[in-house]
């Protein structure tokens, strides 16, 4: 009661205070707050994404603690554990870059002053690209074949055959694509670079597509149904938002990758009921990979770099820039051409002008 008294004298509002922190936010009010304002902008698989970070990682942490309470040293710890424990750096790194979004939108709503997950220091990454050669294609178009589920299949081998972003594939419409002109134009809504993209499609490509839509129609016309607007669509009618299960599926039976252990969150092996460490298969290559490797098959195509950019879609020259390096080859052998011409003995030289203009002749 006397300190009471004192915070009174000195113009506090203790009673005020106390109430004031009773009823402040917490971490799940700014998650739900968040998931109604700002997670609905974000493309489907990216809301997925955060979602689980939300519920996996970031409430079982912080969910009970108020907004106010959470500081640097909290966020930094967490981002530590899921490096060290859960063995993810990247996934640590775009859990921290969640949070500071969150944080820098409870600033704005007057939650907190400043944003505990300025600063942490993020994990080195290390940019990686994967190219499947040619044996490894055909390994993975012969397991899609053979898969029992055709559209998360079919969306594979679309993206397959046309570089394009996941995304833009399993959120396909039919109205995008001119079949009888083969071309996909996509809508800037629809795109990561939010600018209209109009594709070029390959005869394969369209009739994958040709094929997919007649069997659409044959199956909405046998069930009395209106055919689905989406290329892709799921159980419930809406666009398939995730293939990762059939592209583990075939990439198991394709060979590309191996049997892993099961972790726990703190990094021990996982039993089964035998005593024996469970294992899963975890594919060598991602799906992203696939448009890498699209852009690999274009260069050893004779395709130039500005060319790729269009077809892959990027806006920025450096973007495409990252497959420079795989006109390395090409490049050699043009100048081991010059080279082989260069040291030509002056005889060497006079035969092979002469056999030149003789074709020139001929022709």
């Amino acid at each position: 009661a006397k300190d009471m008294k004192r915070e009174v004298d000195l113009g506090h509002d203790p009673m005020g205070e106390r109430q004031a922190q009773r009823e402040a936010p917490t971490v799940q009010e700014m998650w739900e707050r968040y998931s109604r304002e700002h997670l609905p902008k974000k493309a489907e698989r990216s809301q997925a994404d955060e979602r689980m970070m939300w519920e996996k990682i970031i409430l079982p942490r912080f969910g009970k603690m108020k907004v106010a309470q959470i500081t640097h040293d909290d966020v930094d710890a967490l981002h530590r554990d899921i490096t060290e424990i859960r063995g993810t750096p990247v996934r640590a790194n775009r859990t921290v870059e969640v949070l500071r979004k969150a944080f820098n939108l409870a600033i704005r709503w007057k939650w907190r002053d400043d944003n505990p997950a300025s600063g942490v220091r993020r994990n080195q990454e290390e940019k990686r690209n994967r190219y499947l050669n040619r044996t490894e294609i055909a390994a993975l178009a012969q397991a899609l074949n053979d898969h029992s589920q055709p559209t998360s299949a079919n969306a594979i081998k679309l993206l397959m055959l046309t570089g394009a972003r996941r995304g833009e594939v399993l959120g396909a419409t039919w109205e995008m694509f001119d079949l009888e002109n083969g071309v996909w134009t996509k809508p800037s809504a629809h795109t990561k670079q939010r600018k209209l993209h109009r594709v070029p499609l390959s005869g394969p490509a369209v009739q994958l597509l040709v094929e997919m839509k007649a069997a659409a129609m044959a199956k909405a016309e046998a069930e009395g149904t209106s055919p689905s607007p989406y290329v892709f669509p799921g159980p419930t009618g809406k666009p398939l938002t995730e293939i990762k299960r059939t592209w583990v599926s075939v990439c198991r039976r394709a060979g590309l990758g191996a049997e892993v252990p099961v972790l726990d969150a703190k990094g021990k092996p996982v039993l089964d009921r035998k005593g024996e460490p469970k294992t899963e298969f975890k594919p060598n290559v991602r799906i992203h990979d696939i448009r890498h490797s699209f852009a690999s098959i274009l260069v050893s195509a004779g395709a130039s770099l500005p060319l790729i950019g269009q077809m892959l879609g990027h806006t920025q020259v450096q973007t495409t820039q990252r497959y420079a390096h795989l006109f390395d080859d090409p490049l050699r052998k043009a100048a081991e051409t010059v080279g082989a011409f260069v040291l030509q003995t002056p005889a060497e030289q006079i035969i092979n002008n002469e056999n030149a203009e003789a074709d020139n002749a001929r022709s």
